[in-house]
């Protein structure tokens, strides 16, 4: 580009070219702009201060359409002199200036360009009103319909021949017409176009359904600005809508839909979804096993709509109509097996029996009629029930769409409800497992009476047992772990096996919990990883356990703890005793433990064994210190109340009003003495002259206790123990008798550390037998250990005798 030649600075508009010309008051030509000098060949030196009559031509043009707007001063057609000799027809429209002042500006526009682009104008114009599948309406300024074209004439029902002079409210009441109007109204004023608006209603043709329109206003005005009305433009997007609120309806439903774990609460979680959104109402119906946890198809091969439980229900109240007093019922499904068989979605009009009352039962007449949809509800390969969805009236039935939305909803609830099913499964399990542990119903025993209160969860997993041992004592035994569902109750199962197999060792309550714990980490797997010394908590879960043992001859009690909480102590006198220590570490850490505490028990005292809430000095164990008061005032009479009453007494102290929760266990042990007339002890010297002396005092004792019949048995148990203690150990020994309710005890303590065995001597041995006719003539027999030697017993049921 050389130098001489201007840049333009902006880009050619698009349309007819227009050229402008300044004139003053008297016809001199002021201003000559560079589009005149293009349009004329005029340069503005040889114009500028000349008449501007000077260039119109003799002949004058005519207005292409035969119209006069000369005389109303604004456009005319004029036939102009170009500098080649030219005459050209030029489009003139004069308006005033106020630059300069009292000026007039020309806009020259040639007729050739304004001809051409009213023939575009003009096609355009054709095919908006005649091929335009866009719908386009006409309003003049008081918003009443003068034109429309064919598109708006296919909308269902609005637009028609007598829709002219009518407005869009007349047109279209059921729409949100009045909104529409206010926005044309303000389109009117401001001119500023208005995109996007959705008018929405249900149109004359189709009363049933919801249409959705997207609308844009724009103003009309002629070429010197005058208002004529405006022209609307409508796109129909209900599809688009409709799918837009479905995939909300599914995004909603994948955070709702399977949040629970509770079979029933997800069934109601996809009634609440989908109603009033999807369908006018829904039942949700499962076969009756999947509410217990089981496979349907597993529990019963053939089921029918009988075996169908309804677990979710939702309808739309204001479906019904102004005039409707009575609600529908929902009948059950029908034709399940075949349901069952095909898995398919299965359309059909239904009537619908209306009942002012519960509509949960089956077997009533129709008397409304409804579109219905019935969805089995199938997971993993099992039919677990069936969905049914309705709309009420019969114009209006499931479309394709939304059987595929239906499908991928039940889809989702499905896995939600079989996952519910599964740990419903899983949690009945683990609780029936912990049940199954623990003892059903206690016996009392000679040396506690007892209570007790179990809710086993599948959160976590507890068990306590009270075990009778030798010596008319009793081992009061609580265990828990936070291991969850059936490992939870798995691990405690095995501990509680490990706990009995340990008690009947005769072990003291400090070596039961060391040897326990070895048994945990064997559990955990713990062993040479490292993770077994030192560590806080095993793989099975924090497992705690307290062990106590009750002597009722002499009213002492052994007390150890792997950390879980010790039992609280009210004595008769009134006082409470919250015993601190020993706590040692949990089950599985293979940490050193202290000596078990000893305390001394008057007859009458009350254990609370707890799980987690008899500690009215740990923090959190109970709601409140009020609560605390109360439970330490409740146990401070525990002396005067029967220990069931007492048990009730505790739990509603600790939860007023309410039951207490899952996982709780709470035992009640209260102690008892054996009289002085119930048990006897002799010394003897390691002299085999004592063994006809003993059977004396035996045979005395068992008459004194009018026991007879047990002389036989007893004299002939005696003679074999006081023998074995004479022959294998040194020193003084002692015979005890004890009278137990209906259980009689012998047992000889001497100084030996070593332990019999059961031996089966040969016919022709001339020893060897003594255990053995032991062990035949009594129920049970054993050895325990104490600090200067072993006590060998022996029990006979006399019942049994």
């Amino acid at each position: 580009m050389s130098a001489t030649e201007e840049t333009p600075r902006h880009p050619p508009e698009s349309g007819p070219m227009t050229a402008d010309v300044v004139v003053d008051q008297y016809g001199v030509i002021t201003r000559w702009s560079a589009a005149a000098e293009r349009c004329l060949g005029f340069t503005a030196s040889e114009v500028e201060g000349s008449a501007a009559a000077g260039f119109l031509a003799a002949r004058q043009a005519a207005r292409p359409d035969g119209g006069d707007r000369v005389s109303r001063g604004r456009e005319a057609p004029v036939a102009l002199r170009c500098r080649d000799g030219r005459v050209a027809t030029f489009q003139v429209r004069i308006c005033p200036t106020a630059e300069p002042p009292g000026c007039w500006k020309v806009a020259l526009t040639p007729m050739t360009e304004i001809s051409e682009a009213r023939a575009v104008d003009d096609a355009v114009l054709d095919a908006l009103f005649t091929r335009s599948p866009t719908s386009l309406c006409v309003y003049d300024p008081h918003l009443r319909l003068r034109r429309f074209n064919p598109a708006a004439r296919g909308m269902p029902g609005v637009f028609d021949e007598g829709s002219i002079g009518r407005t869009p409210y007349e047109i279209w009441p059921e729409s949100n017409a009045d909104a529409y109007e206010h926005d044309m109204r303000r389109v009117l004023e401001t001119g500023v176009p208005r995109l996007d608006f959705e008018k929405r209603g249900r149109p004359p043709d189709d009363h049933e359904h919801e249409h959705v329109f997207r609308n844009s206003i724009f103003r009309l005005e002629d070429s010197s600005g005058h208002v004529l009305g405006l022209a609307t433009t409508a796109v129909e997007i209900t599809e688009q809508r409709r799918a837009e609120r479905q995939i909300a309806l599914l995004a909603e439903a994948s955070s709702v839909i399977g949040t629970s774990l509770d079979v029933m609460e997800t069934g109601q979680q996809l009634a609440d979804v989908c109603v009033p959104r999807l369908a006018d109402a829904l039942t949700i119906d499962l076969f009756a096993p999947v509410l217990a946890g089981e496979d349907p198809a597993a529990a019963t091969p053939a089921l029918t709509a009988k075996d169908l439980l309804r677990v979710g229900m939702r309808f739309a109240h204001d479906r019904f109509g102004p005039t409707a007093t009575a609600r529908p019922g929902f009948p059950y499904p029908s034709a399940v097996t075949a349901l069952v068989r095909t898995r398919e979605a299965r359309r059909a009009v239904t009537d619908l029996p209306a009942d002012d009352g519960e509509p949960l039962y089956r077997g009533t007449g129709g008397t409304r009629s409804a579109h219905s949809l019935v969805m089995p509800v199938s997971a993993r390969g099992t039919v677990l029930g069936f969905v049914s969805f309705y709309k009420f009236g019969e114009s209006d039935p499931f479309t394709e769409f939304d059987v595929m939305t239906c499908r991928e909803l039940v889809s989702r609830a499905a896995l939600g409800i079989d996952n519910a099913r599964r740990y419903t499964r899983e949690y009945n399990t683990a609780r029936g497992m912990q049940r199954d542990f623990s003892p059903q119903g206690i016996v009392d025993h000679g040396a506690v009476e007892t209570a007790h209160y179990f809710a086993p969860t599948s959160s976590e997993a507890n068990w306590f047992d009270v075990i009778p041992i030798s010596g008319a004592r009793v081992a009061l035994v609580l265990a828990a772990t936070d291991e969850a569902g059936l490992r939870g109750a798995a691990t405690i199962g095995r501990l509680g096996a490990a706990v009995h197999t340990l008690t009947h060792l005769d072990l003291g309550p400090e070596e039961v919990l060391a040897r326990l714990d070895g048994v945990v980490t064997s559990i955990s797997g713990l062993q040479g990883s490292g993770a077994g010394t030192g560590g806080s908590g095993t793989a099975a879960g924090d497992l705690r356990c307290v062990y106590a043992v009750y002597d009722p001859a002499t009213g002492g009690l052994a007390l150890s703890s792997a950390g879980h909480r010790l039992p609280v102590i009210a004595r008769p006198d009134g006082t409470i005793d919250v015993p601190s220590e020993p706590v040692g570490p949990a089950l599985g850490t293979s940490e050193m433990r202290g000596k078990a505490e000893e305390l001394r028990l008057e007859a009458g005292s009350t254990l609370v064994f707890s799980s987690s809430f008899t500690d009215p000095a740990a923090a959190g164990s109970v709601p409140s210190a009020d609560a605390r008061g109360r439970l330490m005032r409740v146990l401070s009479a525990a002396a005067d109340v029967p220990l069931k009453d007492l048990k009730e007494r505790v739990l509603e102290t600790i939860r007023p009003g309410a039951s207490p929760a899952e996982g709780e266990v709470l035992l009640l042990a209260r102690t008892q003495r054996l009289s002085d007339d119930n048990f006897v002890t002799w010394e003897f010297p390691a002299d085999p002259a004592v063994v006809a002396t003993a059977r004396s005092l035996v045979e005395h004792q068992l008459c004194i206790w009018g026991l007879d019949a047990a002389v036989f048995t007893t004299e002939l148990v005696v003679s074999e123990l006081v023998t074995n203690a004479i022959r294998y150990a040194s020193g003084p020994f002692g015979l005890r008798m004890i009278r137990d309710h209906h259980v009689l005890i012998c047992e000889v303590s001497d100084t030996s550390a070593t332990a019999p065995h059961l031996r089966y001597a040969r016919s022709s041995d001339e020893g060897g037998r003594g255990l053995f006719l032991i062990a035949e003539l009594t129920d049970r027999w054993g050895t325990r250990f104490g600090d200067t030697g072993k006590t060998i017993w022996a029990e006979q049921d006399l019942l049994a005798a």
